[in-house]
C-alpha cells in the first residue's frame, strides 16, 4: 500500500511513481531492472537485498527487517537514499 513519506524530500507524485515502478520490477525491461538493482546496491550497501525486497515486493518493513537482521532505522535510511537517487525515467 502506497503511503507518502514526509521524511523523504521527494514530492507525493514522484514518490508514487517510484513506489509503483519499483513494484512492477518483474514486468520492466531488462535495462530498467538493472537500474533498480544497481540503485539498491548503491543505496542499500551491505543491506541491498533487504532494500530490494522492500521496494520490489509488498513485504512490510517489519518482516523485511526480521528476515534480513537489520533495524527499521537502517532500512528507512536506505529507502530514503533510494527515493532521492531514483532516476527521472526508468
Amino acid at each position: 500500500m502506497f503511503r507518502y513519506k514526509k521524511s523523504i524530500p521527494v514530492s507525493y507524485e514522484r514518490q508514487g511513481y517510484i513506489y509503483f515502478t519499483s513494484l512492477l520490477y518483474r514486468e520492466l525491461p531488462e535495462g530498467a531492472q538493472r537500474k533498480i538493482l544497481n540503485l539498491c546496491l548503491e543505496a542499500g550497501g551491505e543491506y541491498y537485498q533487504a532494500l530490494f525486497e522492500f521496494v520490489t515486493t509488498d513485504a512490510g518493513a517489519q518482516a523485511v527487517c526480521l528476515r534480513h537482521h537489520l533495524s527499521p532505522s537502517v532500512l528507512e535510511r536506505a529507502v530514503r537514499r533510494y527515493y532521492e537517487a531514483f532516476p527521472r525515467k526508468i
